[in-house]
């Protein structure tokens, strides 16, 4: 009876204990999709601002830091556009966006030729005007000669006939931002290594529309914080490396970036865990990269089952979607988990913190910890 008691209070401590990650993650994710950082991309300094927030952050917890400055080219929207069609105004982000490889234009278009059920053009071909059910963003490495506009198909009442629109963006041609890398020794060994990644950055703004990027990747990079913490107060047998990689969003600048200037040989990586659009769940988890290493994948099944932490863990193929792709190409063993439910926004200016539920946040520390001891135990 001693010995039952004495497990339901310690099963209770640790329950409490975990407890506090979903808050904590909440802070966190809070913090680095709130408008101060401009949604960690290239107006206002966003992104620089969001890698010294989390470099100071995991500073005071005590881990150690280290900074890699990645450089590539960026067309920027620092200032307001203005959109008017058919003669009424259109809000930025809401109602339209510009296609993020276009250059500026300015002037008034009165004759536009269709070219198919969504596209037209202007004679010269500089503008052209698409329509879509849902109005999603990306980031463009290069500027194009032409300006695109992007229409939701309900702002409009009929085709668009006469377009005024200005628009003024910046080629940035040498943009740069930190991949921000944390320690913790292990307490066997640290020549071998279990790495956890996330990207912080996100698509920045639009003029006055903020693509917050809650989901994206706001909740994955503040879920490898707090497991870097949980890491710090009671370390693997391995090394532990978490990196927080810029340009994810770009075209996986960052980790490309670090793939061909490691801080310490990627032979030395047992594996990777990589952590993006972790902020749902609900539905449970996808792995990338479950079939092509299919060991570690019935482990992790294996353990989720044993311990019900999540509904699902479903399996899918390679895909270069996200920061583990680089790794995997050269040969370090890689998995993506992309969280699973019924909020879809995405890459819009809707994926803000409130919307986000973490209902699965303290279940994913737990498996993802659970995960790393069984490898290493497997490894050794």
């Amino acid at each position: 009876m001693r010995k039952f008691c004495v497990t339901v209070l310690f099963c209770c401590v640790l329950q409490g204990v975990y407890a506090q990650d979903s808050a904590i993650i909440r802070r966190w994710m809070d913090t680095l999709a709130a408008p101060a950082f401009h949604g960690r991309g290239y107006v206002n300094n966003g992104m620089q601002q969001a890698a010294n927030w989390i470099a100071a952050t995991m500073q005071q917890q005590g881990l150690q830091i280290q900074r890699q400055t990645v450089e590539y080219p960026v067309n920027v929207f620092p200032s307001p556009s203005l959109l008017q069609v058919n003669g009424h105004t259109l809000q930025e982000g809401v109602d339209y966006l510009i296609g993020p490889e276009s250059g500026g234009f300015d002037g008034t278009v009165s004759r536009l030729l269709q070219v198919d059920s969504a596209t037209w053009v202007s004679a010269d071909q500089k503008l052209i005007v698409q329509l879509a059910d849902k109005l999603t963003w990306s980031v463009a490495t290069r500027q194009q000669n032409h300006c695109r506009v992007i229409v939701r198909r309900a702002a409009i009442a009929s085709a668009p006939k006469k377009i005024k629109l200005q628009v003024t963006p910046f080629f940035q041609p040498s943009f740069k931002a930190d991949n921000v890398i944390a320690t913790v020794a292990g307490t066997l060994r640290n020549d071998s290594a279990i790495v956890f990644t996330a990207h912080y950055d996100h698509l920045g703004q639009l003029g006055n529309a903020l693509f917050a990027g809650a989901n994206d990747n706001a909740s994955g990079s503040a879920l490898l914080m707090q497991l870097a913490c949980r890491i710090q107060a009671q370390p693997l047998p391995y090394k532990a490396v978490f990196i927080w990689f810029a340009g994810e969003e770009a075209g996986l600048v960052g980790s490309s970036w670090y793939v061909e200037k490691p801080a310490f040989p990627l032979s030395n990586i047992r594996f990777l865990l990589n952590l993006d659009l972790m902020g749902n769940g609900e539905e449970g988890i996808t792995v990338v990269n479950a079939t092509e290493f299919p060991n570690a994948f019935a482990l992790l099944q294996k353990l989720n089952s044993e311990k019900q932490y999540l509904t699902a863990i479903n399996s899918r193929g390679k895909a270069q979607n996200s920061d583990h792709y680089w790794f995997t190409e050269k040969g370090v063993p890689s998995f993506f988990w992309y969280t699973l439910g019924k909020r879809k926004a995405y890459h819009d200016v809707e994926d803000i913190a409130a919307t986000v539920p973490l209902v699965e946040a303290n279940d994913l520390i737990r498996l993802i910890l659970d995960f790393s001891q069984q490898l290493i135990l497997q490894s050794r």
